[in-house]
């Protein structure tokens, strides 16, 4: 099958020209660069047909490759995985523009998934010690492979645990976190590609709050004294978790994403700074 054939067929499928041309390269074995230039290519038809087979079940382009760029770099997935997302690059500007001067930070990124929010952290800040917890060990797997991947082996640990039941000693000048936060009722209007990702990482109790009030209850026992925590959101769950913040006397503010729908959350124990 040409490229340019597979491209029409896969119209059908309103992909963004970005995955379209990701699963080009990934059937043709070059970069994503040379992919756009290859319209005149053959593809092996036989492994053309099946990645069509898998987007007629609407089977997420990141699946097929095993693989997502987010934030400049690629990123191994799998189904124990969410599949990073553009909107989660606004967390992380979030934290390099409040840290990067700072030096020997202690980061821990709560549902940490593939490691996409952590690792990359690891990598644009001088963090000391980091640790990825998530529930799945599955997906703890998947962030071993990433870390490999990026050659980080030092200053690292893994821990398989529910948030909601995590104890620690340790405390962190940095908490980042982007939980389950739908709720079951949403999850019903969600794309189908969408609900080819884990459950568990997606849906969560108390209309998608529970994980943002159990890490904010327990602010004292993880955070530092000058610790923050960022938080991604649902796009109309800010005015909740700030109304929760201050309950719990914290003080949070809101940032927009690039197409100014809520996406992250500051929080702080002190407004100075915030």
């Amino acid at each position: 099958m040409i490229v340019k054939s597979f491209i029409k067929r896969a119209e059908k499928y309103n992909l963004p020209v970005s995955q379209v041309y990701d699963l080009i390269s990934f059937m043709l074995g070059i970069d994503y660069s040379k992919a756009k230039y290859a319209h005149n290519k053959e593809i092996d038809n036989e492994k053309a047909e099946y990645v069509l087979s898998l987007l007629e079940k609407r089977e997420p382009a990141a699946y097929i490759t095993g693989r997502r760029e987010f934030y400049g770099r690629e990123f191994i997935i799998n189904h124990n995985t969410l599949i990073p997302r553009v909107e989660t690059e606004i967390l992380i500007e979030e934290v390099i523009k409040r840290y990067r001067r700072a030096e020997n930070i202690e980061l821990i990124d709560i549902c940490s998934g593939s490691g996409a929010i952590g690792l990359t952290l690891m990598q644009e800040l001088n963090i000391s010690f980091l640790t990825l917890l998530d529930i799945d060990d599955k997906a703890l797997e998947v962030s071993k492979q990433n870390a490999d991947k990026f050659n980080i082996t030092k200053n690292i640990e893994f821990v398989c645990s529910d948030i909601l039941n995590y104890t620690t000693k340790q405390k962190y000048d940095i908490v980042v976190c982007n939980p389950p936060y739908i709720s079951e009722n949403e999850y019903d209007l969600l794309q189908e590609e969408v609900k080819k990702e884990p459950y568990h990482a997606l849906v969560a109790d108390d209309n998608g709050l529970i994980f943002y009030k159990k890490i904010l209850s327990n602010f004292e026992n993880l955070c530092k004294s000058n610790g923050i925590i960022f938080f991604e959101i649902g796009a109309y769950q800010a005015c909740s978790i700030c109304d929760y913040a201050a309950e719990c006397n914290l003080y949070a503010e809101c940032v927009k994403d690039y197409i100014n729908n809520d996406r992250v959350i500051v929080v702080k124990n002190s407004k100075r700074g915030i």
